[in-house]
């Protein structure tokens, strides 16, 4: 496994304002894969665009892998409740935006709801621009020269009522830091917002409602908190990641994972929010 994740190049770019408002970083993988990889990936809270260059990407199952959907030359993941299952083999070049949570609804101009839970085709949504920046991309001589060239047309995306989001940006930092900060009563209180429009300006803009955020966010502290180390008091865990006791931490982790922390604890591979499936 680790000998696979050496072959490939893994860059990251972190854009320059206004882009950072929205998007946590563009990222470059590249190189080549001799067998089969697949891995179940975590729900994080994050959409990405996704640009491929390399070899078709197969978005499989996760309860019966041989079933499987492949994507080819670009796509946008929406955000998501869920574990999906990616294969990959072969030639491996894949561009991506990582958009903040509640970031990409600038760039797309319908409601983000649309493509929650879904891995949906850009030129579906662009038509013939997104392949026109593949192409673009794929010309460019280095790695910074790419990134370059990708942030000049996110800007040139980015609708101009963007700002309209700001306490939508409030809200999800908010929802980050947890604890009693998450609490739905108190942000909507400090925005000066009823619960309902929150919900409703969330599933425009993030795609998730503030309360599944607050879980998504709260499972991957637990992700975090595990790390890796090499064993666990699970009870501890519970309490240090804000739980209200072992039996809530555990159904939770389940909920988002597919697998009990235990099982994850013995999976995990390389990267946290990857498990391994070969």
């Amino acid at each position: 496994m680790f000998e696979r994740i050496t072959m490939l190049l893994n860059l990251r770019h972190i854009p320059g304002p206004p882009l950072s408002r929205y998007i946590e970083n563009l990222w470059l993988v590249q190189g080549t894969l001799a067998a089969r990889w697949r891995n179940l990936i975590f729900p994080d809270g994050a959409m990405e665009l996704i640009l491929n260059l390399g070899d078709p990407q197969k978005l499989c199952d996760p309860d019966n892998p041989s079933s499987y959907t492949i994507f080819q030359r670009s796509w946008i993941s929406g955000e998501r409740s869920e574990s999906i299952a990616i294969e990959e083999a072969g030639v491996i070049h894949l561009i991506g935006v990582r958009f903040k949570p509640g970031g990409a609804y600038p760039f797309f101009r319908f409601p983000i709801s649309e493509l929650t839970g879904r891995v949906v085709e850009l030129d579906a949504i662009w038509g013939s621009a997104i392949d026109l920046l593949r192409e673009d991309l794929a010309a460019a001589p280095d790695a910074p020269a790419l990134f370059s060239r990708l942030e000049t047309w996110l800007q040139q995306r980015l609708a101009a009522e963007a700002e309209r989001g700001r306490s939508i940006a409030f809200a999800v930092e908010q929802i980050q830091r947890g604890g009693e900060h998450a609490r739905i009563g108190r942000i909507t209180e400090q925005l000066g917002i009823s619960p309902k429009h929150l919900v409703r300006e969330f599933e425009r803009r993030v795609g998730l409602t503030p309360k599944l955020l607050a879980r998504v966010c709260a499972f991957q502290t637990a992700v975090a908190w595990i790390g890796f180390k090499p064993e666990m008091d699970w009870a501890d865990a519970a309490v240090g990641c804000g739980y209200y006791d072992q039996a809530h931490f555990i159904h939770e982790f389940r909920a988002f994972a597919g697998m009990t922390p235990a099982v994850y604890l013995k999976r995990r591979g390389p990267f946290l929010n990857y498990v391994p499936l070969d």
